[in-house]
């Protein structure tokens, strides 16, 4: 190098103030989760399923009908089923929509998809940590879906919670004697709870696609 181009350049120094933070989203309402939601041909593409067709909606948490089903122990029924009650009791949570679907005529597959609002972005981030320290408790446990009317009963095990990557925590609870699994999803984002039920036989983690579809809204 020359002595004209190895010469330092005298360099100034300025102090810029870094430009403020994106303002947050605004909070979701109950009136416009339902649009979070992926439509019945998105989750027709998702679960590669062209017979699924939708099933009646939900507006709030609770416990199954005890002359139509029963889940035991009733206090591990989050890890089997969304919107149950024990994942949600003391977190304040304000509005609830659900969607389902299911494979027609034999319904050897069904979803189930839900979005929970919260006050603001903390209360929906404290509520997952609640919900996954219950599946956390519930691991490993014997679980029993006992069908009152159809006089039937399976029993699962329930799984571990596995971080599925992009802010979703994922479970697969398995029947030891059928192909049929139960997998689960959950994952907040601002002020929003999404919660994610899948059953049937041979299922990937679609769980996660449609979580993960719901965060990108």
């Amino acid at each position: 190098p020359t002595e004209a181009s190895s010469a330092a350049e005298p360099t100034t120094t300025t102090s810029t103030t870094p430009p403020p933070p994106p303002p947050a989203p605004p909070p979701v309402t109950a009136n416009t989760a339902r649009s979070l939601l992926p439509s019945l041909d998105e989750l027709k593409t998702i679960m590669d399923n062209p017979e699924l067709i939708a099933g009646p909606d939900s507006t709030g948490v609770a416990e199954p009908d005890p002359t139509q089903q029963v889940y035991e122990p009733a206090d591990c029924a989050s890890s089997f089923s969304a919107g149950a009650p024990p994942a949600y009791e003391g977190t304040g949570w304000r509005g609830f929509f659900g969607a389902s679907q299911a494979q027609s005529p034999t319904p050897s597959v069904m979803l189930g998809e839900s979005v929970v609002t919260f006050d603001d972005a903390a209360a929906a981030k404290e509520a997952l940590a609640h919900y996954v320290e219950q599946w956390r408790r519930c691991a490993n446990k014997q679980f029993t879906w006992k069908m009152i009317a159809q006089g039937q009963q399976a029993a699962f095990t329930l799984g571990e919670p596995v971080d599925a990557g992009d802010g979703v925590t994922s479970l697969r609870n398995v029947n030891p004697d059928s192909p049929v699994t139960v997998t689960r999803a959950i994952a907040a984002k601002n002020n929003v709870l999404v919660d994610v039920q899948i059953m049937g036989s041979d299922l990937a983690e679609q769980n996660v696609t449609i979580a993960q579809r719901i965060l990108e809204r």
